[in-house]
Formats: structure tokens, sequence, C-alpha cells
């Protein structure tokens, strides 16, 4: 079956709404306790104390099939109110992937933002002075936004800062992450349940809640998996792309020589959850990159400087400290498109059911 007509099912949506949600998927304790010789108790307490630190979120079905819906990547600076109607607005909105508190000229807000194309985009812009709630048009700045299409990312892996935080933590650098103390067994277990591994899928639970045999759920799990339109499950840090308590730092970059070699480096970096290939006036790559203070950043980019002499000819800087973060919904997008396609599908079929009456 054809990705197209397997969306088209309802019953594939509403199992791919549960699975993307969270809904019978669980961190594998046992397994867990296994693998790393422990009492399954010890396990069990460590993952809790992990999740109510919020260093780590309960384990999802990412949803690929984002990337085919929506296209379209924005990153925008805005000039809002700063009152509860915005952000009641920004957590909500089905394509706000993110927002934080910014500053920079007229500019107050940054949002992260997936759209289907250009125009749905516009539209979607022309919604935001609707009623004045959000910002009155008198008041609105054009916003300063970033384009860049999901077919040209080249990186896009939010395990990676874990391979800063593994490596701190063998030199002794790095004890903590925000107030919690890590030991080898924390991080053991962060390893293996941040790269998708000891993490179960509940069959028989998901068939009660679908009232469908349990070897079908296994089929079109399998059939998900196979089509790329969801990736295996995996818990990942409540800021997505970094971990708690690190910086956030969007970087346009020129890269005029040695592109392939550069940008080779950069994928392969830790610091770097994602790498765009954009088209930005002089800038040819947008990277996500993650560290704790500014000045780690500075050193960091000035050894790719140097490493890389005559090849890299300019960088713009967006700095985001956690203390800017005031909205991170990493599902939110994801459980709107699918509910989105399961109303569509429903309205189609009342249509077509009462034009058959008639």
């Amino acid at each position: 079956m054809s990705m197209n007509n397997l969306m088209k099912r309802e019953s594939t949506l509403k199992l791919l709404l549960l699975l993307c949600a969270g809904e019978g998927v669980d961190i594998n304790v046992s397994e867990l306790a296994n693998k790393l010789n422990k009492h399954r108790n010890t396990i069990k307490d460590r993952i809790d104390h992990l999740i109510e630190h919020k260093i780590i979120e309960k384990p999802v079905y990412p949803l690929l099939w984002l990337f085919t819906e929506y296209p379209l990547l924005v990153i925008s600076k805005d000039k809002l109110y700063r009152d509860e109607n915005t952000r009641t607005f920004i957590e909500n909105d089905p394509h706000i992937f993110a927002g934080y508190f910014f500053q920079e000229g007229v500019y107050n807000t940054l949002t992260i933002q997936f759209h289907e194309d250009l125009y749905s985009y516009q539209i979607w812009c022309d919604k935001v002075l609707e009623n004045g709630k959000i910002i009155r048009e008198e008041d609105r700045h054009h916003p300063d936004m970033l384009l860049f299409s999901t077919k040209r990312i080249l990186k896009y892996d939010t395990s990676a800062p874990f391979r800063i935080i593994e490596r701190g933590f063998k030199k002794g650098d790095i004890k903590k992450i925000g107030d919690y103390e890590l030991d080898s067994l924390s991080i053991n277990i962060l390893k293996m349940i941040l790269n998708g591994k000891a993490i179960r899928t509940n069959e028989n639970s998901l068939a009660r809640t679908l009232k469908v045999n349990r070897n079908t759920i296994i089929r079109q799990i399998h059939s998900l998996l196979k089509k790329g339109i969801i990736a295996k499950p995996t818990s990942r840090f409540p800021p997505t792309f970094v971990p708690p308590d690190y910086m956030l730092i969007f970087s346009l970059i020129e890269i005029k020589r040695r592109c392939e070699e550069v940008a080779g480096f950069l994928r392969r970096d830790p610091r770097v959850p994602l790498l765009i290939k954009a088209n930005v006036g002089r800038y040819n790559y947008f990277v996500a990159s993650t560290f704790k203070t500014v000045e780690d950043h500075i050193k960091w980019q000035e050894k790719y400087t140097q490493n890389f002499q005559a090849c890299i000819e300019a960088i713009k800087n967006t700095y985001l400290s956690p203390a800017m973060t005031f909205s991170i919904n990493q599902n939110n997008i994801s459980l709107e498109l699918i509910k989105k396609k399961i109303h569509l599908l429903q309205e189609e079929e009342s249509t077509f059911n009462h034009s058959i009456d008639l």
C-alpha cells in the first residue's frame, strides 16, 4: 500500500495519534535492569527522577511524516503583545513548534513554525492580526523571517548533544544537568533511552483502545516504520534540540569553499542537532548548535574558522538562552496535524454518505 493510501485510512491515523502521543509506549525497565545489571526498582526510581526533574520526557514515536505535510520551516522574529493572549496563542497554535522571549530592535518574540507552503504561511500571518488580540495592524512590524525547506535538512538528531554530556561526565567536567546530579547509572540510562533503546510498545493496550486485533496493530506499526512515516520510539530532552540548562544558537553561515567537507564535519559534530542547506542572502547553511555558555560557542566557532580558513566567509548568530524559552511543545504540531487529517476524512465520508442518501 502506498503512503498516500495508507494515510487516508482513519484506523491508521487513529493509531498514529496514539503512538505520537506516547500512548502504549513505555521505557522497558526490565530490559534496562538486565543490560545494566541493576535491580528493577533501582532503574525505575532513577527513570522516575529523570522525568520528574525534566531531564527527559516520556517516550513517543516521532512523526517523520510532519516534514512531508509541512515542508516549510519558518524561523520568525516578531513584535507581539506580551500578555496572556499571546502566550495562549503560541502554546496552542498548530503550526508553532517553539517560542522564545527575544529582544532585537523592535522584535520581542522568536518562533519556530512548520507550514504547508508559503501561501499557507501568509494566510497564517493574516490570522495573527484577527481581532487585534495578538497584535493590532498599526502596532505590527513586518516579521523578520527565515524560510527553509525540510527537504534540505542534512541532519536532524535530537539525541546528538547527549554525547557532549557523556564526554564531559567521563572527563569530570560535567557533573549536573540543570539541578540534577549525574552518576554513571544515570548516564547509562540516558544513553540508551535517548537513542531509542530499551523502549517497548504495548500492542495489547493499543489493540484494546482501538478495538482491533493485536496482530493488526503490529502490522500497522511495521508498515508506518517501513514507509518512514514514524521513527522508532525514543525519549527526548524537553527543550528538544538541547539538554536542559543549555543554550540554543542559530547560525547562518556562508561557506564558500570545500562546502561538502565543512558540512560533513558539522553533521558529525555532537553540538549540532540540526543542519539545513539554506539560501538566505549570502548564507548557504543554517546550523543549530548547543553550548553551556556564549564563551564556549565562541571558542567552538573560532576552531571551525581556523580549521577551515578561506572556506567560512561569514557567520550570523542568534543566541537563545534557557531563560528566553517560554514554550516548546514538540508533540503539539504532530498531534494537531493528525487530528486535522482525521477530521478531514470524517468530513469527506459524511459528504459522500449524504450524496448517496440524496
